[in-house]
């Protein structure tokens, strides 16, 4: 348990650098030469691309299975259960199921730490946990996730084994992506 508290935290300070800088490294910008880009005022917001091509998991269909109240104070911790139908590249249709467990910061910050399982049709699955963070983006709440794939012996899944990856979940009905970290 103390190791997915720590993994939670690390995954947490990951996802801040990330919203923050639009990058995952902490590199001065400087030091790198922007040929012909327009570089954004301080009041503009940093955006780091991700091409939805470059997926490995897009789900089109949510189904929330409900959420209850946990704590009040000193923050509203609430937990969330749904169940996404999707494709996995390599794989084909599979079913994510997901609990999340989300402090409400403010209404306009949640931190989310999830766990569940990517299944196939066949009974096949893998493990999962996340952490995220979540913000009202054009009136729908997005949410940018770190996961962290455990094993599996299933064949199909295992090009996810002991991976990391990154999520992007609008609620909604907006696409959930996941891309693949190298």
């Amino acid at each position: 348990m103390k190791s997915t508290v720590w993994l939670s935290l690390c995954l947490s300070a990951l996802l801040i650098i990330f919203s923050t800088t639009g990058s995952l490294f902490l590199v001065d910008s400087s030091t790198y030469v922007h040929a012909q880009s327009p570089q954004p005022n301080s009041n503009e917001q940093v955006t780091a691309p991700l091409d939805t091509a470059d997926s490995i998991y897009s789900a089109n269909i949510t189904k929330d299975l409900g959420s209850k109240n946990i704590s009040s104070s000193p923050y509203r911790i609430t937990e969330e259960r749904a169940v996404d139908q999707g494709f996995l590249k390599g794989v084909g249709n599979v079913t994510n199921n997901q609990t999340y467990l989300s402090t409400h910061l403010s209404d306009k910050l949640i931190q989310s730490t999830g766990n569940g399982t990517l299944e196939t049709p066949d009974g096949q699955s893998i493990a999962w946990i996340t952490s995220s963070i979540g913000r009202p983006v054009d009136g729908s709440w997005v949410f940018y996730e770190i996961i962290l794939f455990n094993n599996t012996q299933s064949k199909p899944l295992s090009l996810l084994n002991s991976s990391i990856g990154l999520v992007k979940s609008t609620v909604g009905n907006e696409p959930d992506y996941i891309w693949l970290l190298k």
